[in-house]
């Protein structure tokens, strides 16, 4: 017995050895998890951003329609895969944050169906809808590697989308290319001394789309033009007297602002480059000539009778919707609309010599939509000219002007002025001697493919604010061209809860 106990004892403390060696191996896998797992974190991490911003820079190059040509463009007709000094934007894009630069990585760029994303809105006027980046990386382990594993892949993917949402619309100046060598002024573009102020509507107050370098312009230096937004934005009541700021963006150019730009605080910024908004009422239809009767000749109307001022300079004619095969001219005389569609064929809308416009009151003659196409029974007193034919909008009264357009809720979305989308390049001018207040969108645009296929088909509009004298414009401006000029305070009221269909882009998982 004594025996067995000696050798027990000589056996002492190899156990506490084995343990001590186990709980060695153990820690150390811990602590190589723990470490190794910190790094395929941060890499993870790190593969989402390079995809989330290989996916957004691909999906914007083609929102933009730089995707088709240039050092950087890439076709969307099937996947492919980005090498280690690829041009094309999204594989830029994933570089630029740190993936695909080595041969242990690999981005893929393909272009899924859209039940790829159900559920999603996709923009319907594009191509393609939807693109995804996937990327991979080939990571080496550390301590980990001490347990057999020497290499662990990191994989991650994003998809993003061109979307239609719902959204406030600013003023949209919408052609695509067009320099100031053509129109001779920029597309949109601040004459002589006016002082703009905007009031009220969406974050960003302009867009313009043009992808020249001198997209945005002014006479001179440009300091004797102002754009006051310090009252835009959707912080503000609507009539400059909440307003925090709003931004203006420029799609091409110049990369400053090239007037008195008065942006305000939030946000309050010119943007440059700002990527377009398309058309969001191209696909509002126009009226239909076969459904609108031949007025009767528009006759005398009382002074302070149904709409007609008290005293005017010159006798009111009551005019009533329908067709009108040479336009309305309203010169020498004192236009008064009843409410409805009036569908002018040739010979243009003009009120420039002694002539003052209002709306009739006390009928309903369009209002049930019985005799005229003017669909619903809640739009109001309000009317829509739609001009198509030669003849331009020309509204340059040295008395006043009060119009009202349709409701927004109407299909012809709160339009007041609709000039037909196929029309003849033209120029159509609003304000200058007298008193303009017009309530509803403006709306003069050529479509984006006959503004792309002829530079020089486009409808151009001036507004002028003279001194003494108000231009105010409560509701949207969707024009090809838009030129702010005069030496007075033209104030424009947009609406921040008035929301169309917007494209956009976004990721989608």
């Amino acid at each position: 017995m004594s025996q067995i106990r000696e050798q027990g004892r000589g056996e002492d403390g190899q156990a506490i050895l084995i343990v001590v060696l186990a709980m060695s191996i153990f820690l150390l896998g811990a602590v190589g998890l723990a470490v190794d797992g910190a790094h395929l974190y941060s890499q993870r991490q790190m593969a989402q951003t390079a995809a989330d911003g290989a996916a957004q820079a691909g999906i914007m190059s083609i929102f933009d329609g730089t995707n088709g040509a240039g050092t950087a463009a890439f076709s969307t007709a099937g996947a492919f895969t980005c090498g280690t000094t690829d041009a094309k934007t999204p594989c830029v894009y994933a570089k630029n944050n740190g993936f695909g630069g080595s041969v242990s990585d690999t981005v893929t760029i393909d272009f899924p169906p859209d039940t790829a994303a159900p559920g999603v809105a996709f923009a319907p006027s594009y191509p393609v809808h939807l693109i995804r980046a996937s990327v991979q990386r080939n990571v080496s382990t550390t301590l980990m590697r001490m347990l057999g594993s020497t290499t662990t892949t990191v994989k991650t993917t994003a998809m993003a989308a061109i979307i239609d949402v719902f959204s406030p619309v600013p003023i949209i100046v919408t052609h695509p290319t067009i320099s100031p060598s053509k129109p001779t002024r920029s597309p949109f573009y601040m004459n002589g001394n006016p002082t703009v102020q905007i009031c009220g509507g969406p974050p960003k107050s302009i867009q313009v789309n043009s992808t020249d370098a001198a997209a945005a312009g002014a006479a001179g230096a440009g300091t004797a033009a102002t754009l006051d937004l310090r009252r835009a934005g959707p912080n503000d009541d609507g009539k400059c007297n909440t307003g925090t700021g709003a931004d203006i963006g420029v799609y091409g150019g110049p990369a400053t602002s090239p007037f008195t730009f008065l942006g305000g605080t939030k946000p309050g910024k010119y943007l440059q480059p700002a990527s377009p908004i398309l058309d969001p009422l191209r696909n509002v239809t126009p009226p239909n000539p076969a459904t609108l009767p031949t007025p009767p000749a528009h006759s005398l109307l009382g002074n302070g009778v149904s709409g007609c001022p008290a005293s005017t300079l010159k006798a009111c004619q009551l005019y009533s919707p329908g067709l009108y095969p040479t336009g309305i001219n309203g010169d020498n005389s004192t236009p008064i609309f009843k409410p409805g569609i009036y569908y002018i064929q040739n010979g243009g809308m003009i009120c420039k010599n002694n002539c003052s416009m209002y709306m009739a009151t006390g009928f309903t003659d369009g209002v049930s939509g019985t005799n005229t196409g003017w669909n619903g029974t809640k739009l109001g007193g309000g009317m829509m000219v739609y001009n198509t034919g030669s003849g331009a909008f020309d509204l340059g009264a040295n008395g006043s002007i009060n119009l009202v357009g349709s409701l927004p809720s109407s299909s012809y979305k709160g339009i007041l002025f609709f000039q037909d989308r196929t029309a003849a390049a033209q120029t159509h001018s609003l304000g200058g001697g007298g008193s303009l207040s017009l309530v509803g969108t403006i709306y003069l645009t050529n479509t984006l493919a006959l503004m792309k296929a002829s530079a020089s088909q486009y409808q151009a509009l001036t507004i002028q604010g003279n001194a003494g004298n108000t231009t105010l414009i409560d509701g949207e401006i969707i024009v090809g061209t838009l030129e702010l000029g005069g030496g007075g305070t033209i104030q424009m009221d947009l609406n921040p809860f008035s929301s169309l269909i917007i494209s956009q882009v976004a990721l989608v998982n």
